[in-house]
């Protein structure tokens, strides 16, 4: 399993730093991500494409301006390196027929459940990993492969799961419909995807793994065998009872191959689904996303604690590095991952501000097992 990169020579401390952050432990303080404004100057590839969808499905093109651009920059604390192949987070409805659509930034799924008739048609179609969007995936994986020369790693896409793919194939406000007028027949459909989603998964941690990867993607913790992450935008819309009785068993379903877990818990209508996610006996850690405007993290330090209460670790998205000291100070160092979003003008001010945290005194440690 690799340990060292090129690019960022201590990655072994990184390493261990988030295996012990996924049980609660410390080794010589927490993982901190965090963001340096680039030394270099970015020589990526010039190209003109004829549209966006074009740039987007273009493999050498996605890859090398990824490598171009990690080049460009320093990794302090336990930042690393990763290029993850990305199309959107809705490819994984491509496997049952959806195209995307693409803006400058994101992409979308156009539906193809237009009658909860239609609902039928997809449980009988096992999902389609030939398809142009997931190949382009696999594709990108294998380039970055070929490419990365121990230089950094490559992570697993974006897989939406359970009930956002059934929102991403029918649409987010006429599957609530759905869930009254035919629950049944919704449920199954979930189960039919949620095993997609599995497979999905299988299908990316087989080859990183082959090429001596552990797991990263999207979110950048890391992991030496199967790490990913559940999560359920679509359930903010339903009852605490709908999500325990129908979403939950879907959830638990994708997340049994894993070995390590960190749960996107996204926006203030998905916090009244905090206690279902803390009753997991499987789930390791909750990634809190309060949202724009809603900051700083430190206004959230109640939702901290009651996750390390329950034994689950926590990513602390702080908005500045304030912010991320303040919240250490009050909820202590075990299970606590700081992600810092503002960026630091130089290496020296991030590991100023690095050591700050490791010098941190230890006054009340929440998390419990």
């Amino acid at each position: 399993m690799i340990r060292t990169l090129e690019w960022k020579q201590d990655f072994n401390k990184t390493v261990e730093r988030f295996e012990a952050w996924w049980v609660g432990e410390v080794i010589d303080r927490p993982p901190v991500t965090l963001y340096v404004a680039p030394s270099r100057p970015y020589r990526g590839p010039v190209k003109q494409h004829r549209s966006l969808r074009e740039r987007w499905m273009d493999v050498e093109y996605a890859v090398e301006s990824a490598i171009a651009w990690m080049e460009c920059h320093e990794y302090a604390g336990d930042s690393f390196p990763v290029y993850w192949p990305n199309l959107g987070p809705e490819i994984t409805a491509t496997l049952f027929g959806c195209e995307l659509e693409f803006s400058e930034g994101t992409s979308w799924s156009k539906p193809v459940v237009h009658e909860p008739e239609d609902w039928y048609r997809i449980l009988e179609t096992p999902p389609n990993f030939d398809n142009i969007y997931w190949q382009t995936i696999e594709r990108m994986t294998d380039y970055a492969i070929q490419r990365c020369e121990g230089r950094y790693i490559v992570g697993i896409t974006d897989l939406h799961g359970n009930y956002d793919i059934l929102a991403a194939l029918r649409d987010p406000q006429t599957l609530c419909t759905d869930l009254i007028d035919c629950p049944d027949l919704v449920v199954k459909a979930g189960r039919h995807v949620s095993k997609a989603f599995v497979e999905a998964f299988e299908r990316s941690y087989h080859r990183i793994a082959e090429a001596g990867f552990g797991c990263t993607t999207w979110l950048t913790a890391y992991h030496q065998g199967r790490y990913y992450v559940p999560s359920c935008d679509f359930w903010c819309m339903v009852s605490t009872d709908m999500a325990r009785e129908m979403i939950l068993p879907d959830i638990l379903f994708e997340m049994e191959p894993l070995e390590r877990s960190i749960f996107h818990l996204d926006g203030p209508d998905a916090l009244k689904h905090l206690p279902l996610l803390l009753e997991m006996p499987n789930l390791h850690a909750v990634q809190w996303v309060y949202g724009a405007g809603r900051g700083p993290a430190a206004r959230w330090v109640d939702v901290y604690r009651q996750c390390l209460q329950a034994g689950k670790s926590v990513q602390v998205l702080a908005e500045t590095a304030q912010d991320a000291l303040d919240v250490l100070e009050q909820v202590g160092r075990r299970g606590v991952w700081l992600t810092v979003g503002e960026a630091f003008a130089s290496v020296e001010e991030a590991e100023a501000f690095l050591r700050e945290v490791q010098s941190r005194p230890v006054t009340q440690e929440y998390w419990c097992k």
